[in-house]
């Protein structure tokens, strides 16, 4: 009995000794100091995000007769020439997949072409610029692949709602002085037309909460604008760029 109680008690000693009790913690899971010193993921792709920004762009279009009834010959509108304009647009993105999104926007889309004819002893001018104005409500799907920096190309359509033509008239009034007259047109247009677009362009990402993009895109109007009756049937197109802000929300 006295041998038990003095090999317990040899037991305690050393099991309660410094050397003994480092001994019995080495385990093989890594200390929690150690973990809470492992960095975090460097990037996380966000899931929703809002964005907003502006598109300068060349616009132009295709003209053609309205063959039929009311079909007229384009005479002097073949010399029309395009011009560049700026529209803007926002809208959400959101992630389907790792690398593909969604985007679902609202706009205010602009296309314009001008005309100037000046007679050789400048006794006559006439100049002007028609600008098409419409809400648009861009769709897009999107690719992307990278982290911070990422590549970005999509394909999508917009359908727009038209608000006016913008008509600026340039002649020469009773003194040769030029005289610029505008004029907004409703009648004689299509109410409802589609785009088809694609895109492609970069996205970089600042930090967690916000990033900028800037992406190359063009754009074709798939509908004429102007109704069954008018002469002509015209599709604008545009070749320009988006370039704005991300905000990201999750």
């Amino acid at each position: 009995m006295k041998n038990i109680f003095l090999n317990l008690l040899i037991y305690l000693m050393l099991s309660l000794s410094p050397g003994f009790a480092s001994g019995q913690i080495i385990t093989d899971n890594p200390p929690e100091a150690a973990t809470k010193d492992q960095p975090d993921k460097a990037y996380v792709a966000p899931e929703l995000e809002i964005y907003a920004g502006f598109t300068p762009a060349f616009t132009y279009r295709t003209l053609r007769e309205n063959e039929g009834l009311f079909g007229e010959p384009i005479d002097y509108r073949v010399d029309e020439v395009g011009d560049w304009v700026t529209s803007f647009e926002a809208g959400i993105r959101s992630a389907i997949t790792d690398n593909f999104l969604l985007e679902l926007g609202m706009g205010y889309m602009r296309n314009r072409e001008r005309y100037s004819f000046q007679s050789e002893n400048q006794d006559s001018v006439f100049r002007y610029s028609n600008t098409y104005r419409h809400l648009s409500f861009p769709i897009r799907v999107a690719y992307q692949f990278g982290d911070e920096i990422s590549f970005y190309g999509g394909i999508g359509l917009m359908p727009k709602a038209f608000i006016s033509r913008q008509r600026k008239v340039t002649t020469l009034d009773i003194n040769n002085q030029e005289q610029e007259e505008a004029f907004i047109e409703r009648e004689g247009f299509n109410l409802f037309v589609i785009d088809a677009m694609a895109s492609v362009g970069t996205r970089i990402a600042f930090n967690k909460n916000y990033g900028i993009f800037a992406i190359a895109e063009g754009r074709y109007q798939l509908t004429n604008n102007y109704d069954e009756q008018s002469p002509f049937i015209r599709n604008p197109y545009a070749i320009g760029f988006r370039i704005g802000v991300q905000v990201y929300l999750q």
